[in-house]
């Protein structure tokens, strides 16, 4: 857990009820320019949180198939991830109302055709959908209690082949501990300013989780 990060800074936390002020927020993602909205009441609400972006820059997406941004909040990873790669189906959930209503604000401002936002604490409303990637910049300030579920919930809601990718900070090792122990695998395949991310495989012949 980030022992300074406020808990009412995270995504996963009940937004004020004042109204919250609106930032406006611009990067750039594999040639294309994402603007965005953010409010006070969200995680990393002025700027594009460095783990997202460190994540943003590890991976390989694929160029069509179904992604899933878990705790998206305002929705900088799903949205770069939609509107870099246009046949992929994005799939972004958030606990909080306000983020919610921030990344579909966020969807319409980019003009982004592949992407949906549901309210959904964890898994709770994806049922029936399976995805080739599982994404999160996960939500340390909850702790494990939420993290854990996130992980263990993940394996049933990849399709055979599919991955689970987190970003963390460094010394977080039971995140990868607990992924090694659902997955029956996990690598790190980016190392940077202060970040790891870490990949686990949904295989065919997985040992069942105990």
């Amino acid at each position: 857990m980030y022992k300074n990060e406020p808990l009412s800074s995270h995504y996963f936390t009940k937004p004020k009820t004042k109204k919250p002020r609106k930032y406006n927020i611009r990067f750039d993602f594999k040639g294309h320019t994402i603007s965005l909205v953010s409010g006070s009441g969200v995680f990393s609400k002025d700027h594009v949180d460095l783990g997202t972006l460190v994540l943003l820059e590890s991976v390989s997406l694929p160029d069509e198939g179904e992604v899933l941004d878990m705790g998206c909040g305002y929705g900088a990873l799903g949205i770069a991830i939609a509107k870099s790669r246009p046949k992929l189906k994005v799939t972004m959930v958030d606990i909080n109302p306000l983020a919610v209503k921030l990344a579909r604000e966020n969807i319409e401002i980019n003009q982004i055709s592949n992407a949906t936002v549901l309210r959904s604490d964890l898994y709770s409303q994806l049922e029936g959908k399976k995805f080739d990637i599982i994404f999160s910049n996960p939500p340390l300030a909850a702790g494990y209690k939420t993290i854990f579920p996130m992980i263990e919930g993940a394996k049933a809601f990849l399709k055979e082949g599919g991955s689970l990718v987190l970003v963390l900070r460094k010394g977080t090792n039971a995140i990868p501990k607990k992924m090694r122990e659902v997955f029956d695998n996990v690598a790190l395949i980016s190392r940077k300013s202060g970040y790891k991310v870490f990949l686990s495989i949904k295989t065919t012949n997985q040992p069942k989780s105990p």
